[in-house]
């Protein structure tokens, strides 16, 4: 076979790092190996002259000449000195890749073999692991990348066992530019196993910029699949890493429950992209954490992410401030999805640290299984668009919605489906921080089956936005007509009795056919300026309704100063507006005789 001509392409330039970029070497020394540590040097070599050459230099520009290699030899590995070689192939072999093939690896990359690879592609490799301690080989690529401005390093098929976190480090200065791109061969493909006890599989750190492709992470005890956090550095900005991608990645834990930590724990993340991942098994999903108090961090998307928790009392999704000032804020989430296979778990957790959350907005999600599906204890500005949801099965009294003391102005903007198998409540709201910016729960169909109880919970002022909330089944949805809305049946009908209970937050229209002389106790419920018609109807002579006096019953005015007995089949007509202020129905109407 001939030689074969290598280099004087477009891509056959020799670089370097200078000063954390990437520069032109000129007059680089070339060298020609049969391997990529240690190995023979081709020194068989012709220059563009055909004149023997032992090793070839690059021009003024860093540009690789033209020269002929070896007999036979279609690629070789090319080194400068004493930095890391690459792969080189003849000119027109179109071969994709160093080794013979080499399984469709690039020559810009640092190949990471595992111990199982196949053997024409652990020959092309750059790092061969041994199947024991496998972060040792990865982790020379990746300072090796760090080392020389940023770089990237591919995992093969195969597994990687970590006895130790991989550290993924920038240069601690926002403004030097180190990217770290880390790919494998698909996430069932590649995996990195981490071991027993270690803290998590890979640690980003000193505001590292990231690609991270195609790969899985396995998980057992304690450990976290990927972490982050900032060194507090003032040139670091305060972040971990940012301007980042994650991407097509699968996080399994061991699915009987046994697991205790986070698929995804990052802190001080900024202004990056995850999307595709498949976690499961887990007992916790993703946490983003504030660190530091002069950096709010967030600025993210997470796109098409779906979480299955196995274990009791954990979290799909949790958004926290660990600093009252340095705060998360804008993240966007769109089509992420959660399943809980335990008890105690909550679907979305924002503001359960220190300081508040605000301004995440959640699209298309989907919750199942939960003991609370979104709970917000500290922060505003957050706002759902949910589709299906549904609480624990068969378990009565949780709650889908909870705003603590220090949550206001968040927004259930639309539900779908919250599905109510037994007694529910919609919403708990204990907003006290600031009243006079009220939660809202909006657009929510919820369906109430065989005889469940759906009910809701306003703030103790009582401004609490409910607004849109229908239903259906045969269970009862006390929420369904909030003041001041109107629903689809403007009368809610009361239960005769010797006292007739009315719950102000239905509605503002009230009918009961009474069969005797009756008392209508204090409403229950009620929003200050709150207008109500009680619509009451004689049933088998004339009956004498009393109003019920006291903190927060009736009073009468000059105008109006007592009801009078209804006639036998007529409806009289009763109007009253409450006032907070005093603690008191007022009555301001009475019509008689209808």
């Amino acid at each position: 076979m001939a030689r074969s001509l290598f280099g004087a392409g477009m891509a056959d330039y020799v670089v370097q790092p200078v000063d954390g970029l990437w520069g032109v070497a000129p007059g680089a020394v070339i060298t020609f190996w049969d391997a990529a540590d240690g190995g023979t040097q081709y020194t068989d070599l012709l220059d563009a002259a055909g004149a023997p050459v032992t090793e070839i230099v690059a021009d003024s520009n860093g540009f690789v000449p033209e020269f002929s290699g070896p007999d036979s030899v279609t690629g070789m590995w090319a080194g400068v000195g004493e930095s890391a070689r690459v792969w080189i192939e003849a000119r027109g072999t179109g071969s994709g890749g160093g080794g013979g093939g080499g399984g469709g690896y690039t020559s810009i990359s640092r190949i990471v073999a595992s111990a199982t690879a196949p053997a024409d592609v652990r020959a092309a490799a750059t790092y061969v692991c041994d199947g024991i301690a496998d972060q040792v080989q990865i982790q020379q690529a990746l300072d090796d990348a760090r080392d020389a401005g940023g770089g990237e390093i591919q995992l093969t098929v195969g597994d990687y066992n970590l006895t130790a976190p991989l550290s993924v480090e920038g240069t601690d200065d926002v403004d030097v530019e180190i990217g770290i791109i880390v790919r494998g061969q698909g996430a069932r493909a590649t995996q990195l196993v981490a071991g027993a006890g270690i803290t998590a599989a890979i640690h980003l750190t000193k505001v590292v910029r990231v690609i991270f492709e195609n790969f899985g992470i396995t998980v057992a005890g304690a450990t976290d699949g990927i972490t982050s956090s900032t060194t507090n550095g003032p040139a670091s900005g305060h972040r971990s890493f940012w301007n980042s991608s994650f991407k097509n990645l699968q996080i399994t834990g061991p699915w009987d429950g046994s697991h205790t930590g986070w698929a995804i724990n990052m802190g001080s993340p900024f202004r990056s992209v995850f999307e595709n991942i498949e976690i499961g098994g887990v007992g916790n999903g993703i946490r983003f954490y504030s660190e530091h108090a002069d950096f709010n961090p967030g600025d993210s998307t997470i796109e098409r992410v779906f979480v299955e928790l196995v274990g009791n009392n954990g979290v799909a999704y949790k958004i926290e401030s660990t600093t009252a000032d340095g705060v998360m804020n804008q993240i966007k989430f769109d089509m992420v999805e959660a399943i809980a296979n335990g008890t105690g778990c909550t679907g979305i957790e924002l503001g359960g640290g220190v300081g508040p959350v605000h301004h995440t907005h959640w699209e298309d999600i989907n919750l199942e299984q939960f003991d609370k599906l979104v709970n917000i204890q500290r922060g505003g500005g957050n706002s759902f668009n949910l589709s299906y949801v549904e609480l624990r099965t068969g378990i009565a009294g949780l709650t889908a919605f909870t705003f603590g003391a220090n949550a206001y102005n968040n927004a259930i903007l639309s539900c779908g489906l919250l599905f109510a198998s037994v007694n529910t409540v919609l919403f708990a709201d204990g907003n006290t921080s600031l009243p006079s910016q009220p939660n809202s729960v909006e657009r929510t169909r919820v369906y109430a089956d065989g005889t469940a109880a759906v009910s809701g919970t306003a703030n103790p002022a009582g401004t609490t936005i409910r607004r849109g909330i229908v239903g259906g089944g045969s269970g009862t949805i006390s929420v369904l007509h909030p003041p001041g809305i109107d629903a689809p049946s403007q009368v809610i009908t009361l239960t005769d009795g010797a006292t007739i209970a009315t719950d102000a937050s239905r509605g503002r229209h009230f009918k009961v056919t009474i069969a005797g002389n009756r008392t209508l106790s204090a409403p229950t419920n009620p929003v200050d300026g709150q207008r109500v018609i009680w619509e009451v109807v004689a049933s088998g002579g004339a009956r004498t309704l009393s109003l019920a006096a006291g903190a927060g019953g009736f009073v009468f005015g000059s105008d109006i100063t007592a009801l009078s007995a209804t006639v036998s089949g007529k409806a009289d007509y009763i109007g009253a507006v409450y006032s907070a202020a005093a603690g008191v129905w007022r009555v301001i109407a009475y019509a008689k005789g209808y």
